[in-house]
């Protein structure tokens, strides 16, 4: 028996297995409920269930372990995996040691901790309060990896007994959980200052070593250094900038040098896929785990994570489709690199005060659409906390999960009944490639100052929240303009690979590397069409004047200093041809050479640039996103494509209904709520055609067939989800519309087994009927 995968979806003995799954964690839930629960998992569509393995739980006390619950029910890990096997129910089990979870120190035992409280990470000032959540730990501490290997010598032989490949239900194994110095990664000075890393000849050392010259140290820090032991880790803001984006990498690389060790721990005893979610909490950094892991030869699968709330109300509207595009577009970049199935291990269905079903089903439908089918939700089933293993949550851990404590059920799991039967069923759409014609450039160092806030005397502000990631964000504007995008890692990519797209947005701050400014100087003189924004970079990685992009370009920005203190910061507009008083925010430079075509009282502030064989547009302003009557902003990223003459693979007619082609299908999203009607053009095909249009009366997502084959017959098109279909009959759902439109070839008669047919038409081999129905409908072939 055999876990495998093609890249897209896992393979059990080389059949096709896509991971549909929820979480339930065994520890949390009473024993005599395990059952029902799962079977209710099952009953729902699901096929995989997720679970944790808590370390603190299962080892109480030094060397005293329960796996099979004799000190405590819900300690019988072994009674779970024979139980899920038994449901029919395949399992990802996730053993730590750090397993966060709100759980008490994230698994970690209070014993090891108080019997060795050197292993804990330090402030700069010494150790930080003990009774924090999750106290983060010096992960390469000696004392503390010797513990670690003490607990998997226990835990993994169990799983071993219940992986795939020895008759159980295990198909994988995750090694730690978001280790991201235990969200410390995000605060540059609050760790990590233990002893074995800042001591002389420590580990701050060794990746200096490792990575720098002297003369390079000195150039880089501008100032000379003679003996690495002169560098300390900075401890404040006061450091040069470069000096603190390689404490960030070093941490970083502290992380990938914990996760070797515990993969090579993990192969020991696992021949099914080993797995890690989101392993520094950041998502440009993923650079640096491909590109260890690969240098490495290390066989991990990279998994993500959709949250969009936390104790407070469930919020998914439109303002969100930016970060989910640029999330899902690093996402695929790496994924595909590391040619492994993409997973969405944790997607958020609980932790929120109230989950509602439309915006539920927008986040699921979003996230299937953009590249990430093998979709696990958690928490699936709630629980309660035992006492004295309580984190931030009290006793309760059933925070509107779709299972409830008690075993009622929330409204959101209507939708993640309808989307699994719906990717289930249509193997082709996971199969499908997601091919955008607009890339985005990404930068990794910017979202590291973007992170700290550190402006370090930048003229451009680094709130990339407020202009490039959030709700009011660029990427939100193209997302909303109906602009999908890849994403792509300008460090990273292949001129060519840059040069397969119709163009290329960048967002530029002060610096950028020389080789990055060299690769974007090469793709334009290739053929390629670049939009830059709000500045050109005058700066290299090291903060040294450089700016041959400027200067290939012919173009000079004004170094016009941006605003941070909100109260203080402009409205403005700019206009262009087509354009009256575009609305922009902050600081609006003058921008001098090629074709001026953007103007701000007079002065020119955008202009396009036609170099060697391609083009380049240069705005000297933030472009975001502003909803309004005249839609400017939208207006504006139209005239942006056809001035470098790049093409929808769709048109709509109705500029609110949001689409993503994905093959045979055509993904349709209304995710600002009020209603929407219009037809569409995809792969040369106008629908409908006996109706007037596709009405959206709500928020929610329709997957439409274009040329999908069941059996003997084409779904031509239709305006509903193709749910499933057997060669008998066809079943479909449009919850959004008391009408659908279905064309067919290779019939010239259906009937309704479900809802009413009013209208109908044959022409040229293709059968067209209008049903009239609820949620659902069927026809008989």
């Amino acid at each position: 028996m055999k876990v495998g995968h093609d890249g897209k979806t896992y393979l059990l003995d080389g059949e096709r297995f896509q991971v549909y799954g929820g979480t339930l964690q065994f520890f949390r839930v009473p024993r005599e409920s395990w059952k029902e629960r799962l079977e209710r998992m099952k009953r729902h569509g699901l096929n995989t269930v997720d679970t944790y393995v808590a370390w603190n739980w299962h080892e109480p006390e030094k060397g005293k372990f329960d796996f099979t619950g004799e000190t405590h029910p819900q300690r019988d890990l072994i009674g779970f995996l024979e139980l899920a096997d038994k449901v029919g129910l395949k399992v990802i089990i996730r053993p730590g040691p750090y397993i966060c979870g709100e759980w008490r120190n994230g698994g970690i035992p209070e014993w090891l901790i108080d019997e060795h409280p050197e292993i804990l990470a330090k402030g700069p000032n010494g150790p930080l309060p003990r009774d924090i959540y999750y106290p983060p730990i010096t992960y390469l501490h000696p004392t503390y990896l010797k513990a670690v290997s003490e607990w998997y010598d226990e835990v993994l032989p169990i799983i071993r007994d219940y992986l795939y490949t020895n008759g159980g239900p295990i198909i994988s194994v995750s090694i730690d959980d978001e280790p991201s110095y235990w969200e410390t990664i995000f605060q540059p000075f609050l760790t990590d200052y233990n002893e074995v890393i800042t001591r002389p000849g420590g580990l701050w050392e060794e990746w200096l070593r490792s990575n720098y010259s002297l003369d390079e140290l000195s150039e880089r820090y501008g100032t000379p250094i003679s003996d690495y032991s002169e560098v300390y880790a900075p401890a404040s803001e006061n450091e040069p900038l470069p000096k603190i984006l390689d404490w960030h990498h070093f941490k970083i690389w502290m992380t990938n040098r914990y996760v070797e060790i515990l993969y090579g721990h993990l192969k020991r005893y696992i021949d099914v896929p080993i797995s890690i979610l989101d392993p520094y909490l950041l998502l440009a950094a993923w650079r640096h785990f491909y590109r260890y892991v690969k240098k490495r030869n290390l066989d991990i699968h990279l998994w993500t994570e959709f949250w969009y709330s936390f104790y407070r109300s469930f919020d998914l509207k439109e303002d969100r489709l930016g970060h989910i595009y640029y999330k899902t577009g690093v996402y695929r970049f790496y994924q595909r690199r590391l040619g492994t199935p993409p997973l969405s291990i944790e997607t958020q269905v609980s932790l929120a005060h109230t989950i509602e079903p439309d915006e539920a089903e927008h986040l699921y439908s979003l996230i299937a659409s953009l590249g990430i089918h093998n979709i696990n939700y958690y928490l699936y089933v709630g629980g309660e906390n035992p006492k004295g293993y309580e984190s931030h949550n009290g006793v309760t851990w059933d925070v509107y999960s779709p299972i409830g404590l008690d075993g009622s059920e929330r409204p959101h799991v209507e939708p993640i009944k309808w989307l699994g039967e719906f990717l289930l069923n249509n193997p082709d759409f996971g199969n499908a490639e997601l091919r955008p014609r607009v890339a985005f450039g990404t930068y990794e160092p910017y979202e590291a100052v973007s992170t700290f806030g550190l402006r370090k005397g930048m003229t451009e502000s680094v709130n990339l929240n407020e202009y490039l990631f959030g709700e009011r964000g660029l990427l939100t504007l193209l997302a909303m303009s109906n602009v999908p995008f890849d994403v792509l890692d300008l460090e990273e990519t292949s001129v060519e690979e840059m040069l397969s797209y119709g163009q290329l947005w960048v967002y530029s701050l002060d610096f950028m590397s020389r080789e990055v400014q060299d690769k974007l100087v090469e793709f334009v003189a290739r053929g390629g069409n670049l939009v830059i924004l709000p500045m050109l970079p005058y700066l290299d990685e090291n903060m040294k004047p450089y700016s041959a992009l400027a200067e290939f370009l012919g173009v000079e920005v004004e170094r016009a200093e941006a605003r941070d203190n909100v109260r203080l910061i402009q409205f403005t507009s700019v206009e262009s041809e087509g354009i009256d008083r575009m609305l922009v925010r902050n600081t609006v430079r003058e921008v001098k050479g090629g074709e001026p075509f953007v103007f701000h009282y007079g002065r020119p502030v955008g202009t396009l640039v036609r170099k060697g064989k391609g083009s380049a547009i240069v705005l000297g302003f933030r472009l975001q996103y502003y909803n309004s009557y005249h839609d400017l902003h939208r207006k504006f990223v139209d005239k942006l494509l056809e001035m470098q003459n790049v093409k929808r693979d769709f048109e709509v007619t109705d500029r609110d209904m949001i689409a993503i082609p994905r093959g045979n299908y055509l993904v349709l999203l209304n995710p600002r709520g009020h209603r929407v009607f219009g037809k569409v053009r995809y792969r040369g095909i106008e629908v409908p055609q006996l109706l007037d249009g596709i009405e959206m009366e709500k928020r929610g997502a329709l997957f439409l067939p274009f040329g999908v084959r069941v059996g003997d017959v084409e779904v031509v098109y239709a305006t509903a989800t193709l749910l499933s279909g057997d060669g008998k009959t066809l079943r479909f759902r449009n919850h959004l519309s008391g009408s659908s439109e279905v064309a067919l070839r290779g019939v010239e008669e259906v009937k309704a087994i479900e809802g009413r047919i009013v209208d109908e038409s044959f022409e040229n081999g293709i059968l067209r009927v209008v049903v009239e129905h609820d949620n659902e409908f069927e026809l008989g072939l």
